[in-house]
């Protein structure tokens, strides 16, 4: 046979074998989906883990700084359904001053609540396409007097006896898009008191920005009145506005925060600066 002959039908036969091999080679594999769109939390689920705030506070002088209180938050969820957990949290104020000049004695165990959240299926006024997710939540307390209308920007200054209370509200998430989402859960607020009852509105909100799945950045506003629903700042009202950055490592979320506690002065704060405060908290979620 001519070499060239020769030459051709080496060629041709290995064309065949390697047209053969590629058609029986598996397909690529896709890559797998995001891991947040993925594990979503379900029956059985839990999360734990603790809070630490840096809130500016008074001491015995009455001077306003940072590290005179540090609170610490010791929070846990558990998921009976997809969508309805338990919720409880003990607070304490692990610094704070031994006497505030008013008299108070604050104690460093706030008491606890113990809650349940349940996120509510489609409604039939939603529209198909909607991004609206609502749900109710029902918490009962056993905390230090007018504990309980304060919020997680204000330092924990719990003074006074134990008493019961609950609170009740609905919750609400709009996503506007897969990477952005507002929510707020505005709750109204009940615990016994030595003269009386104590009553309040609390009204957290949060624009939250997802920057990949371990990645979010969130602007945090809210409105907190004093008892019997007072909305001024000498009557304990609060207006709080800050911003925070959540990372997921793993099974354990990471948070940090700033900002200020009220934008009003008088009652707990004599000045916004007064007011500033710093939080930290680290989640183990299963």
């Amino acid at each position: 046979m001519h070499p060239w002959h020769r030459s051709a039908v080496v060629f041709a036969t290995l064309t065949a074998l390697t047209s053969t091999a590629l058609a029986q080679e598996p397909p690529a594999e896709e890559p797998p989906a995001d891991d947040a769109q993925v594990k979503k939390p379900k029956r059985g689920d839990f999360d734990a883990g603790g809070q630490v705030r840096l809130p500016n506070g008074p001491d015995e002088m009455n001077q306003f700084a940072t590290f005179n209180w540090v609170a610490l938050d010791v929070v846990g969820r558990y998921f009976l359904l997809d969508s309805v957990t338990v919720d409880g949290k003990v607070p304490l104020a692990i610094i704070k001053p031994d006497a505030l000049m008013t008299g108070e004695e604050p104690s460093m165990f706030g008491g606890a609540t113990i809650g349940l959240t349940a996120k509510l299926p489609r409604m039939p006024f939603q529209p198909s396409a909607s991004q609206t997710e609502v749900g109710v939540v029902l918490t009962g307390a056993y905390m230090r007097e007018g504990a309980m209308l304060l919020s997680e920007k204000d330092y924990p200054r719990f003074v006074g006896d134990f008493q019961p209370g609950f609170s009740a509200g609905a919750i609400a998430k709009l996503k506007l898009s897969s990477l952005i989402d507002v929510a707020t859960t505005p709750v109204f607020v009940y615990q016994s008191a030595s003269a009386g009852a104590l009553t309040a509105v609390q009204i957290p909100a949060s624009a939250n920005v997802r920057l990949g799945s371990l990645l979010q950045v969130s602007a945090d506003a809210g409105v907190f009145t004093g008892d019997d629903f007072s909305f001024g700042g000498d009557d304990g009202g609060r207006i709080s506005a800050g911003g925070s950055v959540t990372v997921k490592l793993g099974p354990i979320l990471a948070h940090a925060g700033a900002g200020v506690a009220s934008l009003l002065t008088g009652g707990l704060y004599p000045s916004v600066a007064d007011s500033a405060y710093i939080d930290l908290n680290v989640k183990y979620a299963k």
